[in-house]
Order: structure tokens, then sequence, then C-alpha cells
């Protein structure tokens, strides 16, 4: 499924939650090899135990421990600039196919979004991104996987990265949003008629909180959702279904585009 991911590691409070979810997501997605990256944000004032020397240390000490812990090829990057684009620039030199980041804040403020890294991440990518939330349990590798679709052309990605998750044996919980006429009944009937282990499920009301509550009363293992294209950081408009579940969601996002 997927082979290899870019870690985001930047050692702020919280982040040791994203080293809790990673053995169990390792085995969910299928995981041979990581990258650590952690970037150094050259417009923030530096201190000492922030020089390249202490965190390229620091990384090097984490990839000796997970290497030895969780049986998978490790490796570090330093990168400097804006965290987001150099996470994704990483992601592409080294040839990683998904990027795993926090998330620690559910606000919708302008000033808070342009500082969120996940959020920044999934306005950006051209990959999967998973969307870790600080207070999201980890994760059963066996659990449920929710999808949440419109029929739409770009959401394909994402039910052919559901149906993935079918075939290996985990319980599918497929939603839409009714809203009227749409192509989300078909793909719905296909894959109930498909997989034995999955449900359907019609939400009613504004699709990003349907999709959220949902998400909050079925506890999936994985909420999957496709996205509509990047958007340079510059042009950062809040408001679509995929930017507001990957925001408010309480459980792990998948987000592809």
């Amino acid at each position: 499924m997927f082979k290899h991911s870019v870690i985001s590691v930047d050692y702020s409070d919280g982040w040791e939650k994203t080293l809790d979810h990673l053995p169990s997501t390792i085995r969910l997605l299928g995981l041979e090899k990581l990258t650590l990256v952690h970037v150094m944000e050259t417009y923030k004032r530096q201190h000492i135990e922030d020089s390249p020397g202490a965190i390229e240390g620091h990384l090097k000490k984490l990839k000796e421990q997970l290497s030895s812990d969780l049986n998978v090829q490790v490796d570090y990057l330093l990168g400097r600039g804006f965290t987001a684009s150099e996470l994704l620039e990483a992601a592409r030199k080294v040839g990683a196919d998904m990027v795993i980041a926090l998330n620690r804040c559910h606000s919708s403020g302008h000033a808070l979004f342009r500082g969120n890294i996940a959020l920044n991440l999934a306005r950006m990518t051209r990959i999967p991104v998973l969307i870790l939330p600080t207070d999201s349990k980890v994760a059963e590798p066996d659990g449920t996987v929710m999808l949440a679709t419109d029929g739409s052309k770009s959401s394909r990605n994402a039910e052919k990265c559901f149906r993935e998750f079918l075939g290996k044996g985990n319980p599918g919980l497929a939603t839409w949003v009714d809203e009227g006429e749409n192509d989300a009944n078909a793909v719905l009937e296909a894959l109930s008629s498909e997989f034995a282990n999955v449900s359907v499920q019609r939400l009613k009301g504004s699709p990003g909180k349907a999709i959220v509550q949902a998400a909050q009363h079925e506890d999936p293992t994985l909420l999957i959702i496709g996205k509509r294209g990047a958007t340079p950081i510059s042009e950062l408009p809040l408001g679509s279904v995929a930017e507001y579940v990957t925001r408010e969601s309480h459980s792990p996002v998948m987000l592809i585009p």
C-alpha cells in the first residue's frame, strides 16, 4: 500500500504523540521505511539547543531508537525554510509516497491556520498526508476504515485507497452526505456489492460537520477523504470539506489528492 513515509519532527510540546502512533501506523499502512525530517524555520530566532549540530544529534538518536524498536529502515534529513513546503520537498527528494504530521489545533482562526504545519500540508500536498490529531487514540491496525466520498473525480484516489484496506481485511464504512443528485450512490452500491466487509451510511447536513460527527460516533481507525489539487501557501482560503475535516477531526485523517 504505502512503503515510505516522511515524518514531521519538530520537538515541540506534544510532538511525542507522533511516536505513540508509529507502531500501529506502520502495521496499518505496511510502511517499510521512514525518513525523519526536521525543518529549521529560518524566520524564527534560534536558540543554542536549536543549532544544526544539536538537532542532527537528536535526529540520529531517534533514528537509532526507531530502527531498533520498529524494525523498519529509518533515515533523517534536516531542512531550512517554511516547514510544510520543506517536508513536501523532502518527500520528493527521497521518493517517499506520503507524509505523516501531527495536528495540534482544531481552531479555524486564520493566524492559527497559517501556523499549523499539518493544515498547511493539507493545502499544499500532491501526495497522501496522514494527519494525527493530538487527541486521537492510537489506531488499531485491523480496525474500521471510514471513507467520506461525494462520488466526484477528485475522490477516486481516496476510493481506490479505501478498497485496498478492504482487500486486506479491514472492516469498512463508506459515507456520503445526501445533497441531492450526485454520483456517490453508484460508488457506494458498487463497494457494498463487491465487499462483504463494508457498510454504507447516508449523512445529513453540512458535509464537513456531518462527516466529523459521524467519525466521532463511529470512532474509525482511519478516515479517508479526497482533496482537489494543491493550493499555494499565499492563497489559503478556508472552507473546503476536506480541509474542514482535516482540521476538526478527532480521528486520524488520510488526505488523498
